[in-house]
This record gives structure tokens, sequence and C-alpha cells, in this order.
């Protein structure tokens, strides 16, 4: 008899965010699949009700407070952590994708404490944990109980795919030169966008783009400084751009940079490597592990040490033809289909009674 397998897509609902880019893709690459085994359904904003073929559920009142009068499935999967949705029966085998636990760094203890007690119930009625990149498995490791009885709930490691290079551009509707640089994230204080303000005062013929929602205390600072400092026309913070303006800004921009210091994957790294660009990365997080050989590290953050790591790769970059090429290669291993590949490996195996963690 065929399975079904809802996916939770509810952060749908804001589009533009990482997490709606997540769930737009997965909804894309799944759309439809039906193996004869198992049949993918959505868990939807009720916008999104024609945007797919596949069966669908909207988001509801309902679903959310009284659940075990909707819809059963044989298996649930909540790809963020933070959903408020859940299965019909606690007995509906339940995938929970973990993308970070920043909040442990950025709220208050009490907050984060009670943020943790929260997630950790969840966790313990998983079948398994899926999480995002290595980084953030040793965080979940080191702050969950993974332990239910004598068992251990399996984790597995899924990386997220990039999927942006194809398509579409619109240029952005700010002056720019030839020569600037680009980064792309919410505007808030875990991004680090600060310091490149201070870099940028010693590199007078560059502009910077900083793309992303700024309706935050820190991207108000941000905007401050930018006046305080000088850089007005030269540093642009254009708020949310489209996905084509996002396009053209890494097709034209000489490079990425991303001091973020607390990143559960980094999806903008490598959405610029699928252009063929040279990134500039914090040390932070899961930055080097998602950027590997390919990218470079400000270690330090003072804006002379800063240049001169700018300056002196950018010379390796531009004297090595192939280089982008290669860039570009290395990011197409992170795939859509991969990720796909990967999760229905997970459902076929909690299903079938055979999921094991791995070695």
């Amino acid at each position: 008899m065929k399975k079904t397998v809802l996916l939770d897509l509810g952060k749908l609902k804001d589009l533009y965010c990482g997490l709606g880019q997540v769930s737009y893709q997965l909804g894309k690459k799944l759309d439809g699949y039906d193996d004869g085994n198992i049949e993918i359904n959505f868990l939807l904003p009720q916008n999104f009700s024609r945007v797919f073929k596949a069966e669908s559920e909207p988001l509801s009142l309902r679903r959310r407070y009284f659940p075990f009068m909707c819809k059963k499935y044989d298996l649930w999967h909540a790809i963020h952590q933070d959903s408020a949705y859940f299965p019909a029966s606690r007995s509906t085998p339940y995938v929970l994708t973990i993308h970070d636990l920043n909040f442990l760094e950025e709220k208050r203890e009490g907050k984060a404490r009670k943020r943790l007690k929260k997630l950790q119930q969840k966790v313990s009625r998983a079948s398994a944990l899926t999480v995002i990149s290595k980084f953030t498995e040793e965080i979940v490791r080191k702050n969950l109980n993974l332990k239910r009885g004598n068992e251990e709930i399996p984790v597995f490691t899924v990386y997220q795919g990039v999927d942006l290079s194809e398509g579409p551009q619109k240029r952005i509707n700010f002056p720019l030169s030839d020569k600037f640089l680009f980064s792309m994230g919410t505007i808030l204080d875990k991004k680090n966008f600060a310091v490149l303000l201070d870099f940028m005062e010693c590199l007078p013929d560059y502009q910077l783009v900083i793309a992303g929602r700024k309706d935050s205390e820190y991207a108000r600072m941000i905007e401050k400084k930018v006046e305080a400092l000088g850089l007005r026309g030269r540093v642009i913070l254009p708020g949310t751009v489209s996905e084509e303006e996002k396009r053209w800004l890494y097709c034209h921009c000489e490079a990425f940079v991303f001091p973020s210091k607390y990143e559960g994957f980094g999806m903008p790294v490598l959405e610029a490597m699928r252009f063929g660009k040279p990134v500039f990365l914090s040390t932070y997080s899961s930055l080097p592990e998602i950027g590997g050989d390919y990218a470079y590290y400000w270690k330090d953050f003072s804006p002379e040490i800063m240049k001169k790591v700018f300056l002196t790769k950018m010379a390796e970059f531009r004297a090595n033809p192939n280089l982008s090429n290669k860039i570009k290669e290395y990011a197409e291993c992170f795939n859509w289909e991969s990720t796909v590949v990967a999760y229905l490996r997970i459902y076929k195996k909690i299903l079938a009674g055979t999921l094991r963690p791995e070695a």
C-alpha cells in the first residue's frame, strides 16, 4: 500500500528569506513525486495552493491547535525546527531538520534556555534528525539529549542545494560603478556587517551592496554609521532584493564578502560561488566547512588586515584564470537533486523500519 509523506513548507509565506527559498526549492524538486510506494504531500500557505501540483493541505488554526482532527500521514517532515505544526498522531514517524542553534548566542540566557527546552521536546519525539552541516550536528550533540531510552535518535547531515546561476537578471535601481562588492543577509548583529564599513574606508575605489531585510535596530545602526563615516553612495543597503536582482548582483560584483559569526550553512556563499566569484568569509561557525579550500578567510577584522587579505587574494584570483571555473565546479556539488535523494533515502528507511544512526 502506498505511503504518504507530508512535507511542511509553511515558510513559503516569507518566500525571499533563506527558509522560504529552501521550502520553494524542495517543493519544486519533490512536486508530484510518486514512485508507487511513496507519495509526497505538502503543507502550504493558502496562497501557494496552486503553485504545486502535489496533493496539499493549507496551513490552518485547526492543524496548529487541533491536529488530531486533521488528515493523517504515514510520515511527517518538518524542514525547520521552529515549525508550529505537528502530525495528527504522536505515533506518526516525525523527521525534524535543525538548521542552527544560533539563539544560544543571540538570546539572553533565560530565553535561550526556554527555547532549547521547547526544541528538546521536538527532538525527543523525532524518529530522526537531519542537520544542514557538520558544524550544526556538533552544536546539536553538545546541547540536546539525543537519547531515547537505550537508543540514540539518528542524526544525518544533509547539505542544502543551490540553484540560482541560471535565470533572468535585473539591475538594482541604485547607481553602481564597475567595482563593487556584494554581501547579503538579514541585517542582524550575527551577520557582523559593521566590520565591512571600516573595511570600506580602506578601499576608496570600491562600492559595497549589502542586500537583505533591514527592519532591525542593528540595521538602523549600520545606516547611521554609513552616514557618520561619509560612506553614503559607496555603501548601499537596498533592502530585500528579488531573485532577478540577486542574480545580477552576484554576476556583476567583484567579490562576495560575508563576515558572519553565526551560520548553520551559509547558502549565499555557495550562490556567489556558482557564479565563479571569489568569496571572503569569517572563520566562524559553518563557513569554513561550506567554503572549503575555494574561499578566502578573514581571521582578524581589523580593517587594515582585512584590506591586506582582500587585495592579496584578489591578485591571486586574477592571476589564475582557471580558478573561477574551479569555484563553480565546487559549488555545483551542493545541489537540490542530491538533497532530495538523501531525504528520500531517510523516508524509505523509516517507513521500512530499517533506519539506523550514521556510522
